[in-house]
């Protein structure tokens, strides 16, 4: 048995005797002695020993106060106590203190050797549990600075572990994971648990991670999870693919968008230059002009088309600079509704109004980008209202800042549809806009545009009786208060 013990004794003869004895009955055993307190403790602070024997009267320190000063330093070092014959009281009072055990003199050298390796063996015993303990504290540090989502279920399917990384990617937080079923917390679980792929151990490639859909908190998440069981249960690692699926889902969209919108404009410069071209048709002047006409529309459309695309790149590759300067909202506003009354002087049934407060502060921001804004939102307003109808304008104070409203009766947005009007592509459904096109990068651009500008975006619209898309944005400096007088320009 290898093991390093501690003798500690008044007694001269004893610490000669009883090292001998050990040696002949436990192999490999390493004894130090000393004979005070005072020169024990100094020994228990250099070195952790696998067990410490002291006998109980001594000169000065006594071993009751070096059993409570090892407790201290050493609180999982067994300790045995030598008790002079007839003093079970002070035998009681050590066990009492935290000894492992109490021998009485003379010595019982079998029962004493007994008791040690019991000793021994129980500090053995206790140094592999904390090694255990280290080694699952470093793996479970280990698991907190991954990058995928680790949790762990029991044989009940009930979570006993739940990283950083699992929190970050479902918004779940360990509290309120752990201790639960993970049908309790994970929606829909039971029925994608099947379908997840389990290793029996963990071989690189052994398993191919599934993907599976969760709705957690009115979200859908697409995850790419797999599993591996043990003993205890099974751990399973998951990383979030609901950006790439959404990303897949977006490219999906810009083709069939572009696709549509850059065939129309085609079909129409092809045929236009197609007639033009045919020598079997004699043109006059008036339908050369009207096809030339058409090919000059269709080619302008595909140039915004191609504008479009190229302004939201430009967004979201982050090289869109803002210019910064004090923004006249009076007269930016006039000269937008003057320039789209004229743009849709032909539809008699839609008029177009400017409501603005008579005091307004400036506002800070890019005056060319947020007039580029405005045309687009009272373009969207005119189209989408086929029935004609008022499209109102309106500016006025707010605190802290000023909001542009553009009101219109047109055909609504509904409600589910509201929550995505701003992203790429996205176009209220076709089967209700008459024929309305566009790349749906119009709000998507207006939104980013207004957001650069430290101001906000939003919708409300009740669906069949119009809606109304309000900027808000900050001053440029603090205002003075005064009453907002309304008037109609």
């Amino acid at each position: 048995m290898s093991a390093r013990i501690l003798l500690v004794d008044d007694d001269a003869a004893l610490l000669d005797a009883l090292p001998e004895a050990l040696r002949l009955r436990m192999n490999g055993i390493q004894i130090d002695t000393s004979e005070t307190a005072i020169d024990a403790l100094e020994r228990i602070r250099e070195t952790d020993y696998d067990a410490i024997v002291s006998d109980i009267k001594m000169p000065g320190m006594d071993g009751l106060t070096l059993l409570r000063e090892i407790r201290e330093l050493r609180p999982a070092t067994p300790t045995l106590m030598i008790t002079g014959h007839g003093e079970r009281d002070l035998a009681v009072q050590a066990l009492r203190g935290g000894a492992y055990d109490f021998v009485q003199k003379p010595i019982d050298r079998d029962y004493f050797v007994a008791s040690l390796k019991r000793a021994i063996q129980l500090r053995r015993l206790d140094r592999e549990v904390e090694q255990q303990r280290l080694a699952l504290e470093r793996h479970a540090r280990v698991l907190e600075h991954v990058d995928d989502g680790v949790f762990l279920l029991d044989d009940a399917g009930v979570v006993q572990h739940w990283n950083p990384a699992a929190q970050a990617i479902t918004g779940i937080a360990p509290d309120r994971a752990l201790g639960r079923p993970a049908a309790e917390i994970l929606p829909g679980w039971e029925a994608v648990a099947p379908l997840i792929p389990i290793a029996t151990a963990p071989t690189p490639g052994s398993v191919e991670a599934k993907v599976v859909p969760l709705e957690l908190d009115g979200r859908e998440l697409w995850l790419s999870i797999s599993g591996v069981t043990f003993s205890d249960g099974v751990v399973y690692a998951f990383r979030s693919l609901t950006e790439e699926r959404a990303l897949e889902e977006l490219k999906g969209e810009f083709i069939a968008t572009v696709s549509h919108e850059l065939r129309t404009p085609l079909a129409a410069v092809y045929g236009s230059a197609q007639t033009l071209l045919r020598e079997d048709i004699d043109l006059d002047e008036a339908d050369k002009k009207r096809l030339l006409d058409v090919i000059a529309q269709e080619s302008e459309r595909l140039s915004r088309i191609a504008d479009d695309i190229l302004y939201a790149s430009n967004l979201d590759s982050g090289q869109f600079a803002l210019g910064e300067k004090r923004i006249d909202l009076r007269a930016l506003a006039q000269d937008v509704v003057e320039e789209m009354r004229a743009c849709f002087a032909a539809r008699q049934d839609i008029s177009i109004e400017l409501t603005i407060s008579a005091v307004l502060d400036p506002v800070a921001g890019d005056p060319d980008k947020l007039r580029q804004v405005l045309i687009n939102l009272i373009d969207n307003a005119v189209k989408y209202s086929p029935d004609g109808g008022r499209v109102e304008v309106a500016i006025e104070p707010r605190e802290g800042g000023v909001r542009i409203s553009v009101r219109d009766e047109g055909i609504g947005i509904a409600s589910l549809e509201q929550r995505r009007i701003f992203g790429k592509f996205y176009r209220v459904d076709p089967g209700l806009t008459r024929g309305v096109g566009g790349t749906g990068l119009g709000l998507y651009i207006c939104r980013e545009l207004v957001r650069r500008m430290e101001g906000r975006l939003s919708v409300s619209s009740d669906e069949g009786k119009g809606s109304t898309f309000s900027v808000d944005l900050p001053l440029a400096a603090a205002g003075t208060e005064a009453a907002a007088v309304a008037q109609t320009v």
